[in-house]
């Protein structure tokens, strides 16, 4: 849960808040996430995702092509000493992040977003909440 300014280092490290990194664990894996955000998933988040993949089949045609571009996108990733997770460059291009980033705790996974992106997206949200729980299943 929550919401966290960071920058990326020289190194393209981001500092993973401490109480995400308890959730996540030392070894995660990153991701394209749907948005053009970064996902970051524990192990065991990881396999669930790519068990709901499998389970998708061969046949249907989007089904492989989001399943192409979510693994070709994949990287495995480990935390440092000082909470801090390498995001590849190929990553930090599809997201549009260069110097700083929000982090965002979603239910099973970490989300990483340019601050432009993020903040366009709370902006399209104002004033909307009831009707997007509207279309909820609560």
């Amino acid at each position: 849960m929550g919401e966290f300014r960071h920058a990326i280092d020289a190194k393209g490290r981001v500092i993973v808040p401490a109480r995400m990194r308890d959730e996540l664990g030392d070894r995660v894996v990153l991701s394209r996430w749907l948005e053009d955000c970064i996902a970051l998933w524990s192990e065991q988040a990881w396999a669930e995702i790519v068990g709901l993949l499998r389970a998708q089949g061969s046949s249907n045609a989007e089904a492989r092509m989001f399943r192409r571009v979510l693994m070709a996108s994949a990287f495995e990733g480990e935390l440092d000493r000082q909470g801090r997770v390498l995001i590849p460059p190929k990553l930090r291009a599809i997201a549009g992040i260069s110097k700083d980033t929000v982090i965002v705790g979603d239910i099973d996974h970490v989300e990483v977003w340019a601050p432009e992106r993020w903040d366009e997206r709370q902006g399209q949200v104002e004033g909307r909440l009831e009707e997007l729980a509207a279309n909820l299943d609560f």
